[in-house]
């Protein structure tokens, strides 16, 4: 408990004491608020919400999956070295790795999950649609793309269950996927976000008798009250403000891959100054684009690939 509830209370001493009204980090995610900042006061209450919830969602009856474990946070290809006969010869990027228990520390590495898809989620073995013949050539690339993707989840998850029983069950453990998400998203920095946390907090709601039912120890016991409540319409608001939060991220994400950078502005130095005319030619298209003139300041004030201001988030 202690370790769940630790980064959520390093969050509200820090927002208590220092917090002010953001705009959101994501600046697609900015024109969803009217481009008006966002005060902490909302994502203080829901972190108090989680710190209630916390003794009720720690897994119990396996003592496995409460075992301090090391992991490294950031398995991507390019932090693994190979050898010509394809050994693994070292891990690099250990930074912010942290001990903790397994079921917070079990996952699919970022290059390998397709979480959000149904398909892959329930562990169907992937395969392309019946009627992939039929499609046109732009459909059948995103069906290849997509099986791509469904088959490094499944395959992952096949062989973890093959090789790493201990890691697999802890995986596939009821709700371990949101476990997770509450944990880091109440543990994380605040970036003008009241969403996120409020929506992991709804679906523990709807999920909280069977969550809660697992740790108790035996069927007479009473289930604890669930914490949290939200009237049909907040939920109503809050899923598709979330959605279009996600649809924010994955337009941010095409956009970033159809000018050719990496997270946080990365580019290759030989691709620099392409890559430079790439983002430059966007923003004069977004602009040009734009219904209003109040629209085009919009985005000429909260471009997407502007520099960060650093003077907003001191």
């Amino acid at each position: 408990a202690a370790v769940l509830a630790a980064g959520a209370k390093k969050e509200i001493a820090y927002l208590t004491k220092f917090g002010q009204p953001l705009h959101p980090f994501q600046r697609l995610r900015q024109e969803l608020y009217n481009y008006r900042k966002v005060s902490p006061s909302e994502h203080l209450r829901f972190l108090d919400k989680y710190l209630q919830a916390v003794p009720h969602i720690i897994p119990k009856g396996d003592a496995t999956l409460t075992r301090p474990t090391l992991r490294h946070p950031d398995l991507q290809p390019n932090n693994v070295f190979v050898s010509d006969d394809l050994s693994i010869t070292g891990l690099i990027d250990w930074q912010h790795c942290a001990l903790l228990p397994l079921f917070l520390q079990c996952g699919i590495p970022n290059s390998l999950q397709n979480y959000g898809d149904s398909i892959t989620e329930s562990l169907t073995p992937p395969e392309l649609p019946h009627n992939f013949d039929e499609l046109s050539e732009n459909k059948q690339f995103e069906q290849v793309m997509l099986l791509r993707r469904r088959q490094l989840h499944y395959f992952y998850v096949a062989a973890t269950a093959k090789l790493n029983p201990m890691h697999y069950d802890a995986l596939t453990h009821g709700f371990s996927t949101l476990r997770r998400k509450l944990f880091d998203h109440a543990s994380s920095p605040w970036e003008g976000d009241n969403i996120t946390l409020k929506a992991d907090l709804v679906e523990l709601g709807q999920n909280w008798p069977n969550i809660t039912a697992s740790n108790l120890s035996t069927n007479d016991d009473a289930s604890p009250l669930c914490p949290i409540s939200f009237s049909k319409d907040d939920v109503k608001d809050c899923l598709h403000m979330n959605a279009a939060q996600i649809e924010a991220d994955e337009q941010l994400q095409a956009c970033r891959d159809a000018i050719g950078i990496g997270h946080e502005g990365w580019v290759p130095l030989d691709q620099y100054n392409e890559v430079k005319q790439r983002a430059s030619k966007l923003k004069a298209d977004a602009l040009e684009a734009a219904g209003s003139e109040q629209e085009r300041l919009m985005l000429h004030e909260h471009w997407i690939f502007d520099d960060f201001d650093e003077d907003e988030y001191s």
